[in-house]
């Protein structure tokens, strides 16, 4: 299901005059299909307006970022509350954060970057972390799809040979790390620098709620890892995310199974011409997969 920027804009315009009125929306950022992001000056000030395409998704990340909301309300580490919710035009309002994404951040070299998403995830991954032994078996059984789906070609990927035999060295990894320490928490599922900002105040704030189940923690800490190193190359930038982020419980076995499935991830999903983007994120993950040690 998509949305046209002109409808979204519509919709965003309905909203705000139910809800109080205010400025014209403009566009905030480039939208796709699926999620349209408006600016306007509210009642109380300035918000963010984000109008779905799809009801259901809409609802479901409302009521994640209120819940969400509440439990980061205070600190150093917070995510924004819902201003209003218009179910009818599938649009949630949010107070507009005066600050800079960390993405942006990160490519003018800030060196701070690290530590502050580190920081920020850590404190989001506490409210639900908790302790558990480790079982591969779900991760064992989707390398098993994939490799199949790669070598019958309705995956098409580069080097499929390659991918096929890195997974199964990924899979036999299995067996010593069943039982292993390990953790789960509600993950963000789409953890990007992008979806962190810093304000003028120096607080960090999260963005962009929907996931309500739990998953590998270490999930969210690779994609974080991802961004970095696919803008600047260095290990010395995930060390610092992994310090701030602060140790979870999972043992370094299970660490580097599990590095090795999020690098094989990245693999599966690139294309077979990948864009520059695509190639670099390609080449750090290859590199992180050739790794005898975990460094998420």
């Amino acid at each position: 299901m998509s949305l046209t920027a002109g409808a979204a804009r519509a919709l965003a315009i309905e909203a705000l005059a139910r809800h109080g009125g205010g400025s014209e929306p403009r566009a905030a950022r480039a939208g796709g299909g699926a999620a349209h992001l408006f600016a306007a000056n509210g009642p109380e000030g300035p918000i963010l307006i984000k109008v779905w395409a799809d009801a259901d998704r809409a609802t479901r990340q409302v009521r994640r970022q209120r819940q969400v909301a509440r439990a980061m309300k205070d600190g150093p580490c917070r995510a924004p509350g819902v201003v209003f919710f218009d179910e009818a035009c599938r649009a949630m309002a949010m107070p507009r954060i005066d600050g800079t994404d960390l993405a942006a951040l990160w490519r003018d070299r800030r060196a701070e970057v690290p530590d502050l998403a580190g920081r920020w995830l850590g404190t989001y991954h506490g409210l639900t972390l908790r302790p558990c032994p480790f079982d591969p078996t779900g991760q064992v059984n989707w390398l098993s799809r994939l490799i199949e789906a790669v070598l019958t070609g309705q995956r098409p990927i580069p080097d499929p040979d390659g991918f096929a035999k890195a997974a199964r060295g990924v899979q036999a990894m299995a067996g010593d790390v069943t039982g292993r320490a390990a953790t789960r928490a509600v993950t963000h599922r789409d953890m990007t620098l992008s979806n962190l900002m810093l304000d003028r105040d120096g607080t960090i704030w999260g963005l962009d709620f929907e996931n309500r189940r739990e998953d590998e923690p270490l999930r969210d800490v690779f994609t974080l890892a991802l961004d970095l190193m696919t803008q600047h190359d260095g290990d010395d930038a995930v060390a610092r995310l992994v310090q701030s982020y602060g140790a979870e419980g999972t043992d370094p076995a299970v660490r580097l199974f599990l590095q090795g499935c999020f690098c094989l991830w990245v693999w599966a999903n690139t294309p077979v011409t990948p864009s520059a983007r695509q190639l670099r994120r390609w080449g750090v993950a290859d590199d992180l997969l050739r790794r005898d040690r975990p460094v998420i």
